[in-house]
């Protein structure tokens, strides 16, 4: 339950024996509700409430019973007219008060306008609804998200927390206008979902607070530790070797390097003509010119700053010959979509291979194999397939997909302080030394979620957030870990960190 998300269509199945027989499970979904909206005031405040015709309505219209119950001023608006009758009765009962459109300022509003079927844009009348009041608490999902998708219509609303039911929906990971998500498990939904496919889906951060009992915040995936055994060694942890920088990039080999020594306990080996200067910043890499004199390794990394040549190519089909596993990125990538014969040699491959391309990346491949434009979700899965590799769709929710159908993850960074130069490049090292550690799907998911939360890190200080950098960012992953594994205890209590 905690990290697996449903399309809307098995939402939706797995409800529906429990709709049918009463109104208890929206009455349940209702409470959860009223819970979230009650630990985000302080004290008897003033509410509004939209509500729309369906259950989404009627689950906001319950719980604006109860908040009026509880002492708080309720409004609620039908917005299209009409809503769910017995939630509309016993909103009245409670002493709520309809309304023809919210007016003044409210201390928060309660998105119940349409929820799991709701998809594209909203009325025009609606934009700019939610900035009546100080906080938006949306039902399930922001009217305006499609639940699918995560994608905002032109007209949405943003909100400050979701709350939902069951099982996560994929829009909880995919789209930022969700804010902090939180499940309820409602009528053993849970239980009912278990055996659909789902996605894994994860939130590198941390609960900045504590929500009440019941209501579980999206978190991220706890990592396995990282400690060497008693009869490990400097090569036991997984070796990686990386092909990184060239004369126009010397900064990419350096920042990739600075991301696979912070990740892994193991040795890091770098082969380029930067090999000086990486020795220089991280004395503890092995260095050499090239790739044949590199020595044993378990997986390869390719592509930061390394150039788009022949000579870059030749190296790049080299790699795609060989038996460990290999992460391709940045140029590697360009040189993907340029050259037919690199991606015949990629999908021909027996060894796991993991692309990993920002939007604009994964668009030019696309391009290349013939894909066309169907949402960032379904095209890094398209792209898996006709590549047949793991394919890393980069952004402040980065999507893992494999090819067949095979497992599927979205991790949402919570924030968005790796959108810096060379952010990627760190991102790299780190995956490629999970990689070499152990080539499972689950090491990439840690490895994203490092990543995220050391740019959070990286962006905090003493006296709030601001800028940060790549180098910021490597020189945190080591903190992200602690964090994100078992050797530190992070609670409410203990996130955020004090930057001294």
């Amino acid at each position: 339950m905690v990290h697996s998300a449903y399309t809307a269509e098995v939402i939706r199945a797995a409800e529906q024996p429990l709709l049918d027989s009463s109104d208890t499970l929206m009455k349940s979904a209702a409470h959860a509700v009223y819970r979230a909206a009650e630990a985000m005031l302080k004290g008897p405040s003033r509410v509004v409430v939209l509500a729309g015709k369906g259950g989404n309505g009627g689950d906001a219209l319950y719980a604006a019973a109860e908040l009026a119950l509880a002492g708080h001023s309720v409004d609620a608006w039908c917005v299209f007219g009409d809503a769910h009758s017995p939630a509309l009765e016993a909103f009245r009962n409670a002493g709520g008060t309809l309304i023809d459109a919210p007016t003044g300022a409210y201390e928060l509003l309660v998105d119940g306008i349409l929820g799991l079927g709701g998809s594209g844009s909203l009325p025009a009348q609606l934009d700019g609804i939610g900035e009546v009041a100080d906080k938006v608490l949306a039902v399930d999902v922001p009217s305006g998200v499609a639940a699918d998708t995560g994608e905002a219509g032109e007209v949405h609303i943003p909100a400050d927390v979701t709350v939902t039911f069951g099982g996560w929906r994929l829009a909880h990971a995919l789209a930022p206008e969700c804010g902090v998500a939180l499940l309820a498990d409602i009528g053993g939904l849970s239980r009912r979902l278990a055996d659909f496919e789902h996605t894994l889906i994860s939130r590198a951060t941390l609960p900045d607070r504590a929500w009440p009992e019941g209501l579980v915040p999206l978190g991220p995936v706890r990592g396995t530790s990282l400690e060497p055994g008693a009869s490990d060694d400097k090569y036991t942890g997984g070796v990686v070797g990386i092909r990184a920088g060239s004369d126009t990039y010397p900064g990419a080999p350096i920042l990739c390097t600075a991301g696979a020594v912070a990740a892994t306990p193991a040795m890091v080996r770098y082969a380029g003509p930067q090999a000086t200067e990486v020795v220089r910043a991280h004395p503890e890499v092995i260095a050499a010119p090239t790739l044949g004199d590199t020595g044993r390794v378990q997986a390869w990394v390719y592509g930061p700053g390394a150039g788009t040549d022949a000579d870059a190519a030749r190296e790049l089909e080299w790699l795609l010959g060989c038996e460990e596993p290999l992460l391709i990125d940045a140029d590697g990538l360009t040189l993907l979509a340029q050259h037919e014969h690199l991606r015949r040699a990629l999908h021909d491959r027996s060894a796991y291979t993991v692309l990993t391309p920002h939007d604009g990346e994964a668009r030019r491949l696309g391009e290349a194999v013939g894909i066309g434009e169907g949402g960032r979700l379904t095209e890094a899965r398209r792209l898996a397939d006709l590549l047949q590799c793991t394919v890393v769709r980069k952004g402040r929710a980065t999507i893992i997909a494999s090819p067949n159908d095979q497992a599927c993850a979205i991790v949402d960074a919570g924030n968005s302080w790796a959108a810096t130069p060379g952010s990627g490049d760190v991102l790299s090292g780190v995956a490629g030394a999970r990689l070499a550690r152990l080539t499972e799907h689950g090491e990439l998911v840690h490895a994203v979620q490092v990543h995220g939360l050391a740019s959070k890190l990286a962006a905090t200080t003493r006296y709030g957030e601001a800028p940060t950098s790549a180098s910021a960012i490597a020189a945190h992953v080591r903190e992200a870990t602690a964090l994100l594994t078992g050797g530190c205890a992070a609670t409410a209590t203990s996130w955020p960190p004090t930057r001294r």
